[in-house]
């Protein structure tokens, strides 16, 4: 175009140079040593070992938060650049333009480096944590700001620009696809900002997108189901916009721009046909030409593969933008595309042998310079629209694995791990370079957002799981997903009840990783044994599956097969409950995954690698649609947790579903207050100082035994120590023999500090203060234990999920008059998790070190020892 010079000319004019010692180039305290830190890992080992991997993705994300420093990726201005070059005495050359997908890029990491601990605080860990993301963000909504204030003409909407100039523009036109990213980015940062308190700064972001979302249509809507590919706006031409011929109809990034003004546009001007107009928008025929499948013979290691997918452009990653920023995974029509396209990448990358995976990048010059050359016809020869002497595959992005990261995350590690590994300078002081050639010969001497940030984000998991979570609150989650059904399932011919070529098939690791380990013998063996899995999921869940889940659920069940144990192991499935006229029957709770005995299931973790090899089955199962049953069993010390049950209207009542509103949406929290004020009786020392920290679960829905609406909370607080109580029996002849267990005495102290008296209505505290999940079951059927996170009841539809942690202190004594009802005291929401992190909080069976944490024996109400009975026990005796 016309105004490449020109961007070339500014951004070689108004690049700065920065040496390892000024602000920009140095590693602001950190060790400099040990960027290299691939080499302390196997491909073979981040593939197998989930607790390794985990590491590794920490250590990389660590090294990648020095590119998000003024001086490296960032301008003074606090827009970023698009990136910087590494000269050859190790200084860097910033590249000064820029556009609103980096923009994207960076708010999406600030905002999950600002709002959540894990692996999302390993990013901006060595250069000042939360408080860095959060100061980058203020800097960052002032310049939006003033982007605003200059150009009211655009509503919000950037072109390429000049970061240092605060946005000034280095071209005339405007392209939406780069503009959708950066909508939806605002969309999270508003929302995840709000969570965590910080409302001023999140209305700031959210007025930049309401300007957006106010302007979207206007702009770029050409009518009859057509949106334009670019638009441009005179500063002085009365909003006007000149759109071009050109239409957004691609299913990449420009989708996400539809989507986008879909669900947030205004579509006011359009009246009563507003939903006449969205609709042409997914019926145009120019973009349902996308939708397909064709497949592609891949022969690997001495066996030939027909390997199905949708047709590309390039088959860059580049394409797989929107799975970064919205929940697609989710919809199992758009996972089926989306599983695909990297099925066929890994598999194709393999049997070439290379380095990493294709994507668009810059290559170094021919002249072995510090410029740089962008290419953007790297693909795969008859997989994409490029003529077979088009398709270049003599580089490997850095960036190439991201798509397959989010797809299968430990597949997806080996690929990322290869391409660190291909060349001693493709890591550097500032975490990942751009690209290298296929033989590993060179590498291209540049950091760009593009490479390291999409990384970085795949990482991370991408926003898929909060952004569901935010589009189902603001009532749009419906809408997202009948547009994919509509598009991936009926359009693009994806009938479920077939698989396409290959589909049953697993992602390939690169060829580092042994036959041994992994081999497309063995995977396509494993073809058969994952369709009957897939079949027997489908089948205990009534519910429709795609068949890329197929190595999901495979691999799940193989976990339980691998660690099946003897009772007393930390994980059971427990008992199946059946509610007849008569009474209660029971019986070993069976599901697609656990042996076919007649007897509970028991399972063990032997290692830190087994563990976070379950804690990822179990979320991939959920994410799935398909979420599994299991308890963690009481081990003989653990985290005090409480299991409240709130029972509301029956199914047919109106407003059945109130009692939510009073048990935890109310402002003032007073259930958990009056909780968290009776355990302070035992535990003062937590009333004051960091206060008492408290995670809350939920699992709301339809009782199937009382056909109530059941608001079901478990608590978990870290800080508390205490033992478990263990049920017994006369045969047992162990009665009056043991101590009183503390985890037994706390909850009976919280329930007859609040009761009033013996009452027995709905709801009295016996009835919210469950004492069943509490007492350890010593015995072969076990069925006592806390549900991890992410996982169901046996036919319930409610899994339990993370609403969020918060602290509790207070100034006062534990003295409160009844004029201080609710107890006094603050309440600080602290920091979200990543997934895994949230199953291994609420995992009650992780071993706990250390001693019993000192209580108040005198602070006990006299009625609570009283009451510590067993309630299996046959006699009247104090059995704890």
């Amino acid at each position: 175009p016309s105004w490449m010079p020109l961007l070339g000319h500014i951004m070689v004019s108004r690049s700065k140079q920065f040496d390892e010692g000024d602000g920009g180039g140095s590693d602001r305290g950190a060790a400099e040593d040990g960027f290299r830190f691939a080499t302390n890992y196997s491909s073979e080992e981040v593939f197998c070992d989930a607790a390794r991997r985990r590491q590794f993705f920490n250590d990389f994300l660590r090294w990648e938060g020095r590119f998000l420093q003024t001086g490296v990726g960032i301008s003074d201005s606090g827009l970023t650049f698009d990136g910087a070059h590494i000269l050859s005495d190790g200084r860097l050359e910033t590249r000064s333009h820029s556009n609103p997908s980096k923009e994207a890029l960076h708010l999406a990491l600030l905002a999950l480096a600002a709002s959540q601990d894990g692996l999302p605080g390993a990013l901006l860990r060595d250069v000042g944590g939360a408080e860095e993301a959060l100061r980058q963000l203020r800097q960052k909504a002032a310049a939006l700001e003033r982007y605003r204030k200059e150009r009211p003409e655009l509503g919000g909407f950037m072109p390429w620009f000049d970061a240092p100039s605060y946005g000034q523009p280095v071209e005339p036109e405007v392209a939406v696809r780069y503009n959708g990213m950066l909508a939806w980015s605002l969309y999270f940062v508003a929302r995840s900002l709000s969570e965590i308190g910080e409302t001023d700064l999140a209305e700031r972001f959210g007025l930049h997108l309401q300007s957006m979302r106010e302007a979207a249509v206007r702009l770029s809507y050409k009518g009859s189901g057509k949106v334009a590919a670019r638009f441009s706006v005179a500063p002085r031409g009365g909003g006007t916009a000149s759109k071009s011929e050109q239409s957004c109809e691609d299913p990449f990034a420009g989708e996400l721009f539809c989507m986008f003004l879909d669900l947030l546009g205004d579509w006011s001007v359009f009246g009563d046909a507003a939903t006449e107009e969205k609709e042409a928008m997914w019926d145009d025929p120019d973009r349902c030409k996308w939708l397909g499948w064709s497949a592609l013979e891949v022969t690997l290691e001495g066996s030939t593969h027909l390997i199905g997918a949708m047709p590309r452009s390039t088959f860059s990653v580049h394409e797989e933008w929107k799975h970064l920023l919205l929940p697609y995974d989710e919809v199992p029509a758009a996972r089926r595309a989306q599983c695909a396209a990297e099925r066929l990448r890994s598999w194709w990358a393999r049997a070439e042998g290379l380095p990493g995976l294709l994507g668009d990048c810059h290559v170094a010059s021919a002249d072995g310079g510090t410029r740089t050359c962008h290419v953007a016809s790297f693909g795969i020869p008859g997989a994409v629209s490029l003529r077979l002497d088009q398709a270049r595959q003599d580089h490997v992005a850095g960036c190439g694995a991201f798509g397959l990261l989010l797809a299968d995350p430990a597949t997806g590690a080996a690929w990322l791990h290869e391409t660190l590994c291909a060349h001693s300078g493709m890591q550097t002081k500032w975490g990942m370079a751009e690209s290298c050639a296929a033989d590993r010969s060179e590498i291209c001497p540049l950091l760009t957002w593009d490479a390291k940030a999409t990384t970085s984000l795949a990482v991370l998991g991408g926003l898929g799981s909060q952004m569901r979570r935010f589009l189902e609150r603001d009532d749009l989650l419906k809408r997202f997903s009948s547009i994919l059904n509509r598009l991936y399932g009926t359009r693009a011919g994806g009938d479920e009840s077939h698989s396409l070529p290959g589909e049953l098939l697993g992602f390939a690791p690169p060829a580092s990783v042994g036959t041994q380990t992994w081999s497309p013998g063995a995977t396509a063996s494993a073809c058969e044994e994952a369709s009957v899995d897939l079949e027997c999921a489908k089948a205990a869940r009534e519910l429709a599956l795609p068949w890329c889940d197929a190595p999901r659920i495979l691999a799940a069940r193989r976990w339980f097969d691998c660690h099946e144990s003897e009772p007393g192991a930390p994980y059971c499935t427990g008992m199946d409950s059946f509610y007849e006229e008569w009474g209660i029957y029971k019986e070993p709770y069976s599901d697609w995954y656990t042996p076919s005995t007649r007897s509970v299931g028991h399972y063990a973790a032997a290692s830190e690698k087994d563990r976070l090899a379950l804690y990822e089955s179990v979320v991939s199962c959920f994410k799935l649609g398909v979420p599994l049953v299991l308890l963690a069993r009481q081990p003989e010390r653990y985290r005090l947790f409480f299991d409240l049950d709130v029972y509301g209207g029956c199914e047919d009542a109106p407003n059945f579903d109130k009692v939510i509103r009073f048990a935890w949406e109310d402002e003032e929290q007073v259930l958990a207050r009056s909780i968290v004020s009776s355990v302070w009786d035992l535990y003062p020392e937590f009333r004051g100082g960091l206060g008492l920290e408290v995670a809350v679960f939920s699992s709301n829905g339809l009782c199937s035994r009382k056909k109530r609406f059941k608001a079901s909370y478990h608590l978990v607080f870290p800080d508390i120590i205490v033992d478990r109580p263990e049920k017994c029996t006369q045969a047992s002849g162990k009665c009056g023999q043991r101590p009183a267990a503390r985890h037994i005495a706390v909850r009976n102290h919280v329930v007859v500090s609040e009761s009033d008296d013996d009452a027995t209505y709905l709801n009295d505290w016996t009835e919210i203060l469950d004492e069943f999940p509490l007492w350890h079951e010593p015995g072969p059927d076990a069925a006592t234990g806390l549900r991890l996170p992410f996982t169901d009841k046996p036919r319930e539809g409610r899994p339990k999920l993370p609403l969020g942690r918060w602290r509790f202190s207070s100034a006062t004594s534990s003295d409160v008059s009844l004029k201080d009802w609710p107890p006094i005291c603050s309440i600080e929401q602290l920091r979200d998790l990543d997934l895994v992190e949230w199953v291994r909080l609420g995992d009650i069976s992780a071993n706990v070190t250390g001693e019993l944490t000192p209580w108040s024996e005198a602070g006990l109400h006299p009625d609570a020892l009283s009451e510590l009975k067993c309630p299996d026990c046959w006699t009247d005796t104090d059995c704890i």
